[in-house]
């Protein structure tokens, strides 16, 4: 019990920290069962329909906005277009997060799970009464 009880601490934490890291995404995508890839927008491959989590800045000036893909669609928490790697893809413009604010990758593993289970529409309207 007092195994459970750390790591449900942890995910708690994890959703409060304004940034996240990739082992922390990793850690909500196992523990919510999705089977995501996780890369930088350079190593991303195009035609994978699979779930990927992507951070938009490189290895060189560090990570930057996290974003994330599936089943041709695509997500960003700020509602902003797709990158040019990524324009062929499906993209609700909506914006759901602050921009001055982090959460990004906490948005992305959230989007990912609703659209595993085919309920993007009960992610959005998570936020309806906000807007």
């Amino acid at each position: 019990m007092k195994k459970k009880l750390i790591k449900s601490y942890f995910v708690s934490e994890i959703l409060k920290k304004p940034m996240t890291t990739r082992s922390d995404l990793e850690f909500l995508a196992k523990k919510l069962n999705l089977d995501v890839q996780i890369n930088w927008l350079k190593d991303v491959d195009v035609s994978d329909k699979g779930m990927q989590i992507i951070n938009l800045g490189n290895p060189t000036i560090s990570g930057t906005h996290w974003t994330c893909t599936y089943d041709g669609k695509y997500f960003d928490s700020f509602g902003l277009i797709p990158p040019e790697k990524l324009d062929h893809l499906e993209w609700i413009p909506l914006q759901k997060q602050n921009q001055n604010y982090g959460h990004c990758g906490q948005y992305s593993i959230l989007w990912l799970y609703y659209a595993k289970e085919g309920e993007l529409y009960k992610f959005y309207n998570l936020f309806e009464t906000l807007n």
